[in-house]
Formats: C-alpha cells, structure tokens, sequence
C-alpha cells in the first residue's frame, strides 16, 4: 500500500488484509510505503502493527513509484497492490492468489470493486484510445450509453458478476506475479498518479500474458461518490499522464490526435463552463481550475502537505 495523509483509511486497509485470511498456512507480508505524509501515519501504522514493514520516503513519489518501492522489499510470489481506502473482504486475497497460478498466461488478476453500498464499481477496463477519449470528452458515453461503439471504456457492457480476460485491472486492487513485476520493472516511474495501471497491463499484454477479472474476490473501494470539483492540479497531473501513455502506446499520427481531443475538450469547457457556472456554481470553479491548470507552471506533480486547491 501506497499511504500520503490517510491515516485512518490505511489503518483500516491492512487490518482488512489480516482479516481477510481464511487459512492460517496462507501466508501474507504488509507492506506500507508512507509517502512523506503530515498527519503522523507511518509512527500509528508501526505502533499498531509491529509486523507490518513501514517504509518512510522522505518525499512524495506518487503511486507508482511508491509501489515500486514497496515491491523492491517483497518476498513473496505475488503482489497485492492495494489502494489505501480499500477493505479487503474474507477469502479474497487467496482467491485471487488461486486465479493468477491456476493458468500460466495470467500476468495479472483484479477482484469485483465493490461501492460502500454493495454495488458493483468498475473493476476492468479497456485500453485508452483516441476514440474512445472523444466519446468521454464530448460525453457520447452518456447519450449513448447502451451503445458500445460510444463506451468509455469502462466496460459497462461487460457482465460483471462473470470471469473475463480484460485488458486492464483497475488499480485500486490488483495482484501480479512479482517475477513478471520485475521482468517489467514495475510501473514506469515517469507517471505520477493516472494510467499507471493501464501502462502496466498494456506492458504485460506485449509479453502475451493476460489480465483476469475475477469476481469471486471483492474489495471494497471507499472512492469518493460525491461530485466536488477537481483541485486545478488533478487536471494538470491527469493531462500529462494521458499523453505519456499516448507517447508511450500510439503512433504518432495517434498522439497528434489524443492531443487534439484532449486541448479541444478542455478549451471547449473553459468556454462554457462560466455560463453554466451561472446556474451550478462548481462548474465555473471547473473552469477555472481546468485554466489554471494550463497557466500554472510551477506545479509540483501533486500538492505539497498545504497547497491550495
């Protein structure tokens, strides 16, 4: 696990993982990489968990290569990454263990996503696409969305109480055989936060290995429901690590047109989103924070422990 400033929610998640153990000879190490937080959570983690292994960095290196770090001190044959507001239901860690070394062409296997109310949250995902960037970006995902040619993404014609062969596991959760982490020496440091994961199984899915979804593990992700606008640097970071992967993953004619798409959309949005700020407010502070994050250039690639939204 990767922590910066959620103590509690951390607390929480690995005491989840210990629970969620049903057989004693099943064996697991926590690992949790605090990224230079503020509110004193690496000394509660140590104290209330003395066999948990806290790593200090003495920055915050963001969610990849926080995980890399922690991977770095792993022993075992797999690897649970875990986001810090997750709660790991009883079974599930073996379960998805048995699923990854049941076939060798898995890679990479991820849990049903379960809301706070039980309902299914997306778990499986597409790779990113030109086209499908244009269908979220002028939201023909929503005014179609029972037609798979507009889908986000997301999967959402996908049966999800059903196994599949997927092309990316959402990275809240998922599990990886550390030889093949290492193999692709983890996530690519070059992301801070977003499309880590999908750069990771996009890597996988070269060596021919497959990303699995299964839903007889379940995960609880605390995911944040409700609809407060985006500080200016979530688009800055967000922005930057669409067009590594476009860099990374498409051709050039392909990343000329990703970042057509994505200038145009947001262009378009700090146009219209003062007017319709007049009659929902957040949409204005939307719109400026989307034009901030185009004029900010001494942004951090996320907010020091004070920065303002």
């Amino acid at each position: 696990m990767v922590n910066y400033n959620t103590k509690d929610l951390t607390m929480e998640a690995v005491q989840s993982v210990f629970s969620s153990v049903q057989d004693p000879s099943f064996a697991v190490e926590v690992i949790v990489v605090d990224n230079d937080s503020a509110d004193g959570s690496a000394d509660a983690i140590a104290a209330r968990f003395p066999d948990v292994r806290v790593i200090r960095s003495p920055e915050n290196v963001g969610f990849g290569r926080g995980n890399n770090l922690g991977a770095a001190f792993a022993a075992g044959e797999a690897l649970f990454l875990l986001n810090t507001d997750t709660i790991v239901r009883p079974g599930a860690i073996e379960h998805l263990y048995h699923k990854l070394f049941e076939n060798d062409a898995r890679g990479i296997v991820g849990p049903f996503l379960e809301n706070p109310d039980g309902s299914y949250q997306c778990s499986m995902l597409s790779f990113p696409t030109v086209w499908r960037t244009f269908c979220v970006f002028f939201w023909l995902d929503r005014l179609l969305p029972r037609v798979p040619l507009f889908a986000d993404g997301m999967m959402t014609h996908v049966d999800p109480l059903a196994e599949h062969a997927v092309d990316v596991i959402n990275g809240a959760a998922m599990m990886i055989r550390r030889d093949l982490f290492e193999k692709i020496d983890g996530f690519d440091p070059e992301y801070f936060m977003y499309y880590e994961e999908s750069d990771l199984c996009m890597r996988v899915a070269k060596l021919g290995c497959v990303a699995y979804y299964s839903p007889g593990a379940r995960v609880l992700h605390l995911i944040s429901q409700s609809s407060r606008t985006h500080p200016w640097w979530f688009y800055h970071i967000l922005r930057r690590s669409r067009m590594i992967y476009a860099r990374k993953h498409m051709t050039p004619l392909q990343r000329v047109a990703m970042a057509t798409v994505v200038h145009a959309a947001y262009a378009f949005r700090i146009v219209i989103y003062p007017f319709i700020g007049l009659v929902k407010p957040r949409f204005k502070m939307m719109g400026r924070n989307i034009l901030k994050s185009y004029l900010r250039f001494d942004a951090p690639y996320f907010p020091r422990k004070n920065a303002n939204a």
